[in-house]
């Protein structure tokens, strides 16, 4: 009987990071030119890998290659081989400085300020070769990680599958309702939640891929009373809806933390928070896929996350 060795010894791992490529790419010549391989040699390995999966893997259509049931069955625990192997190398020699890498981070558009300067900071300072990817969070962040477009997701909600998603509180924020400092709900003494409803609001789009990624949480707060806003503008930019409030009376609904962004604490101000509403008591998570458990690349990655914002980037300053 054949020892496990001696059965992967006449495997070439190459086939493996070729057919990887290929499933990421759908297409012969791309996924040549990512090896550095000329396209006779990406379709000689690709009729390699169909003779040792005996499967096609892969057939033509007008948008390019097309996995079969066979390859996208493959795609999972091939990503896992591979961060594997990686890992078993990285775990030696993985250094920030020299790190090269490129990371994918998931999180929601009203936080994103607050939470990706500090943190961008801290990875320039710690790995001045690696860079990062910001993407607005999703609805559902699992569906990201899963599909591997991002590499960790900071969200409000804690997923329910914890094997597969691991997760770790970073930190606490609630709403709050922020005017111009001119506004008039600045000179009153007293402010309530039916005093900011009689004013207009501009709004930050959350989640666009979504087909409820346009309502904002504190809009299904306000339905459970039988409130609603006047929301007269959206962006997905926070910096265009604070210049679309200069000159006039309209509100913004963000994080508490806004009020400690330089260039937002010198325009706007804090008019009504819901600091003691249970329901709007948001708790802020780092997550990610089991798959990076065992790499070293991005357990030093989440530590330097955890250690630029746990707590950190939801305190007042």
């Amino acid at each position: 009987m054949k020892t496990l060795e001696q059965q992967l010894s006449r495997l070439d791992l190459n086939l493996l990071v070729s057919l990887s490529v290929l499933l990421k790419e759908k297409n012969v010549s791309r996924a040549a030119e990512m090896l550095f391989l000329s396209q006779p040699a990406m379709s000689r390995t690709l009729k390699r890998l169909r003779e040792l999966f005996d499967d096609p893997l892969f057939y033509r259509e007008s948008a390019g290659l097309q996995p079969t049931e066979k390859a996208l069955s493959l795609q999972e625990p091939l990503n896992e081989i591979l961060l594997s192997i990686n890992s078993l190398i990285d775990s030696t020699q993985f250094s920030p400085q020299s790190c090269n890498q490129t990371f994918r981070l998931s999180l929601p558009p009203l936080m994103s300020r607050q939470l990706s300067v500090p943190l961008i900071r801290e990875l320039m300072r710690h790995a001045p070769n690696a860079s990062l990817v910001e993407y607005s969070a999703s609805l559902d962040p699992t569906a990201l990680l899963k599909e591997q477009a991002v590499d960790f997701s900071i969200h409000i909600e804690k997923p329910n599958n914890t094997e597969e998603f691991p997760s770790e509180l970073i930190g606490h924020t609630h709403a709050v309702f922020y005017g111009m400092l001119d506004h008039p709900l600045t000179l009153q003494e007293k402010v309530t939640l039916q005093d900011c409803l009689k004013y207009q609001f501009v709004d930050l789009n959350l989640d666009i891929r979504s087909v409820f990624g346009e309502h904002n949480p504190i809009d299904t707060y306000l339905e459970t009373k039988g409130l609603q806003r006047d929301v007269v503008f959206k962006s997905g930019q926070l910096n265009t809806l604070v210049d679309a409030m200069q000159d006039s009376d309209k509100l913004l609904i963000s994080t508490h933390t806004l009020r400690s962004v330089d260039n937002f604490k010198q325009r706007l101000a804090p008019v009504y928070e819901l600091k003691n509403e249970s329901k709007m008591a948001i708790s802020v998570y780092l997550i990610e896929h089991k798959r990076t458990l065992n790499s070293a690349a991005h357990q030093w990655l989440k530590q330097l996350i955890i250690d630029t914002l746990q707590n950190k980037a939801f305190s007042i300053e």
